[in-house]
Formats: structure tokens, sequence, C-alpha cells
């Protein structure tokens, strides 16, 4: 019986490593890439750097007036310049939509401006064509709906630089280098399978493959984990001392697979996981009404004019502004190339929120009392920064219930930025800690963690090609065989 399981066991490990060997090896290889090359993404800062200077004289409509030419009520607004003139960018329910601050006119985005658009991004690079594009690539992701379809201007640059601009409001959304597409396609792509026919609005196909690929990936090293015990001899060893009876490409693939194939186990489970298949590591989300509760009053767009110019006075070399809500009143955001001012709705500078105050509207939302409340300044064990650098100080409000819930909120705004109970603290330790490696002190020690991932890393597609060798192996005796 028990050599009989062994043989099912071989078996299925070379049938599932012939089938999942090079989707391993992808893995590999495409999470070393992923560490240094991220997917392309236009950040806050590169986009505020290219955004014009506010001229609050030329604003001559409020945002109340403005938003009446949208077909459907707004629930966001910023402020910003295009092509020397003020613009209102709205958000509604049907996507983006942007109004001339000047006259009160929709903004109307054509081939041309979105080239004037791209010239003025990056001057004195030639522009190639602009096509339009609903989805491609690098536009996968479901942020850019509000904006489809988005104009694709080719810049004839060093760079090869794309740049997407949105046929909504004429903003430039994502910017991608030739560099940058060609690394993620071995990257990104490949490890997450976002191949454009996959991820349209119908996602139903890709996550069928995320869910069962990696579940025969899974198979294929847990029964290559026991047979590599089960054939390993450290005490009562093989002829000539040897701990593994393999020569050549076997020894080595057994000699990885006992050291790394845990290792490699568990970046596939936690992976895998990472896509909550089954309902399994499930993020849990805000309460429902949680922002509106927190914001204290329905949106509503700014009818005060005179007010929008007397802000706008305070904050010299503005380049957008946007407004948000806490407690009842509304505040305007300036930003600057080099800092950010708040004002609230006398015109006057924005104090922080006591973390007393956050915490009385987030136990009025929870329910429940509230533990602790406190200003933080550096990272803890959840609130922390990766690429993106994480906002401090924050305010951390400790609920006193059976989960321990903890807030993180921004105190200059109110902004929640996270909210964490059991459920998110398991997916932070399963897939941020096991697969990412962010676990103390390795995530406050950033070069360290990139260099033993890649070495781990490595050591895994040694692993998995390794495996590679011997199926084609096996496959070529195999034809070799049948003539």
């Amino acid at each position: 019986m028990k050599h009989r399981l062994l043989r099912l066991l071989h078996l299925a490990h070379r049938w599932l490593g012939i089938v999942t060997g090079v989707l391993i090896l992808g893995w590999f290889v495409s999470g070393i890439v992923m560490l240094y090359v991220p997917f392309p993404k236009l950040t806050p800062e590169e986009r505020l750097a290219h955004l014009e200077p506010l001229q609050p004289d030329a604003i001559r409509v409020s945002p109340a007036v403005a938003a009446r030419a949208c077909p459907q009520k707004p629930r966001s607004v910023r402020l910003a310049m295009a092509d020397g003139r003020p613009v209102f960018h709205f958000g509604t329910a049907d996507g983006a939509c942007s109004v001339w601050a000047d006259d009160g006119t929709l903004v109307a985005v054509t081939p041309d401006t979105a080239t004037a658009t791209a010239r003025h991004f990056l001057p004195g690079a030639p522009t190639t064509g602009v096509e339009s594009v609903d989805r491609d690539q690098w536009t996968v992701y479901t942020t850019y709906n509000p904006h489809r379809p988005l104009l694709r201007v080719s810049l004839d640059d060093a760079a090869g630089t794309d740049l997407y601009i949105s046929s909504r409001s004429g903003e430039v959304l994502l910017d991608t280098t030739r560099f940058e597409r060609g690394w993620n396609w071995i990257g990104t792509v490949a490890h997450w399978i976002y191949f454009t026919p996959l991820r349209g609005d119908d996602t139903t196909l890709w996550r069928q493959l995320v869910l069962w690929l990696p579940a025969a990936a899974m198979l294929t090293v847990a029964a290559g984990l026991i047979l590599g015990f089960q054939r390993l001899r450290l005490v009562r060893r093989y002829p000539r001392g040897a701990i593994t009876p393999y020569r050549g490409w076997k020894r080595w693939h057994h000699l990885l697979g006992v050291t790394v194939g845990g290792l490699a186990a568990t970046w596939l489970v936690s992976g895998w996981l990472s896509n909550h298949p089954f309902g399994l590591l499930a993020f849990s989300s805000l309460p429902k009404g949680a922002t509106q509760k927190l914001a204290g009053v329905a949106y509503s767009p700014s009818d005060n004019l005179a007010l929008l110019h007397r802000q706008l006075a305070q904050v010299p070399d503005a380049r957008e502004a946007e407004w948000y809500r806490f407690g009842g009143r509304s505040y305007l955001e300036v930003r600057t190339p080099g800092a950010i001012q708040r004002l609230d709705d006398q015109a006057r500078p924005a104090a922080p929120f006591a973390p007393e105050t956050l915490a009385t509207a987030i136990a009025a939302i929870e329910g429940h009392p509230v533990a602790s409340a406190e200003i933080i300044h550096a990272p803890d064990l959840y609130h922390y920064g990766r690429r993106n650098q994480a906002v401090f100080p924050a305010a951390r409000i400790r609920l006193a219930d059976a989960e321990d819930t903890t807030w993180y909120l921004d105190p200059a705004t109110g902004r929640v930025l996270s909210r964490i109970d059991d459920a998110n603290r398991l997916h932070r330790w399963v897939f941020n800690g096991l697969h990412r490696l962010d676990i103390p002190p390795l995530h406050a020690l950033p070069t360290l963690r990139e260099g033993l991932a890649t070495g781990l890393c490595l050591l895994g597609a040694l692993l998995a090609g390794s495996g590679c060798v011997l199926a084609w192996r096996r496959l070529r005796h195999r034809k070799a065989s049948a003539r």
C-alpha cells in the first residue's frame, strides 16, 4: 500500500510538474522583476509637478454653478489648470466630468487637446500619434473606468514615453516608458496574468485561472516535498555516503526541493490566498456609511466664489485644490509642489483634528467604546509604507471590542487611512508577511528585505528550472521511445 501511494505521488509530481513547472519558474522570475520595476503608474508627486500654477483671477464661476453642466450629481471636485484655463474636475457615479471654471462649459477633449496636454507634460518631446483606446495592457485597472475611453499619445523621446489622457477631463492619468513596458511583460503582467483579454469588464476567466493554476502548482510542490523527504537519507546514507539516490539534474532538483521547497510552498499558498479563493483571507471593509458619517454632511458643491478666491489668495504657487469634509464642515486642501495647506470655510488655516475628536466619531460609527486614541509619528506593525510613503503623523484609534479594531486616520483631514480587525490582521501576516517578507525588522530595512527576497526567489527559480529541465528530458525521451 505504501509503495503504491509513493508511486502515485511520484507520477503526480512528474506530470503536474510537466504542466506547471514553467508557470512556477515564471512566478519566481517575475517576482524578482516586480521588486525592482513596479507596474507603470503616475504618482501624485509626478502629476502635481506637471500642473500649471492656479490663476484665481480667472475663476469666474463657483463649483455649484459649474456642476450644473454635468449630467449627474457630483460626488467630489478638484480645481486645476488646463491649457491656461481653470477647470473643475468632478467625480460622478457615471465617471469623470470636467467643466471650465471661467465660463461654466463642459470640457471637450479631442485628439488635438490631448496632443497639447502631452506637449505641456513633456515639453520638447515630439508626438508621433494619438490613439483612442478603451483598455490596453497598461490600463487594465478599474481605477481608469471613469475616464474611458483613453487617449494614448506616443512621444518620440529617448524613453519611448506613452501618455494616457482622460477623454472626460483631459488630464494625464498614466505615463509609461519603453523600459517599464518591456520589463513588466516578464514582471507584473506575467506574475498576475494581467493580459488584457482577461482583464476586461468580465474577469471571470481571469479569476478562474488565478484560482486553479496556483492550486495545481501547490499540489506539484506538496507531492515533491513528501517524496523529497522520503528519499532523503541523513543517517543511513546511500552508497558512498550520499544523502540522495540521484545524480545530475535529479540530484540538484532533490536537494533544492528539500531545502527551498517549503519556501516555494509558502509563497504559492500565500499568493493564492491573496485572491481570496472561496472567501478565504478576505478583507473586511469599512462599516456601511462610515465615510458619510465622518463627513457629517452630504456633499454639495460650494456656491461661494468669493470664499474660494480668499482661500486661494492664502496659498501662492498653488497647483491644485480639492474639497473635503469632516464633522459637518467643508475644507479646502490646496497643493503646491513643496507643501499642502488646508483652509476652513472661513479661509483660515485648518488645524489638525485632535485624536479625541476622531475617536468620538469612530466610536459612534462602530458602537464600541474607545480603548485608546493617540498620534503616532513612526510606523507600527499595521501602518507602514512600502513603495508609497505612509502618512505621518497618523491618528491611531483602538476600540475596546473583541477584535481590538484599530482605525488609522489622517489627523489633518480626518480621512480614513485603514481599518484593522482580525480579518485584515490575518491578511497582513499571511500575504504581506509570508509573500512579501514584510515582517519585523525587515519591513523597516527595505534594502535588506529586497536583497533577501531576491536571493530566495533565485533559489526558487533554480528549483523550478531544474524541474523544467527534467520535464523536457522526460518528454523528449517519450517522444524518442514512441518512434
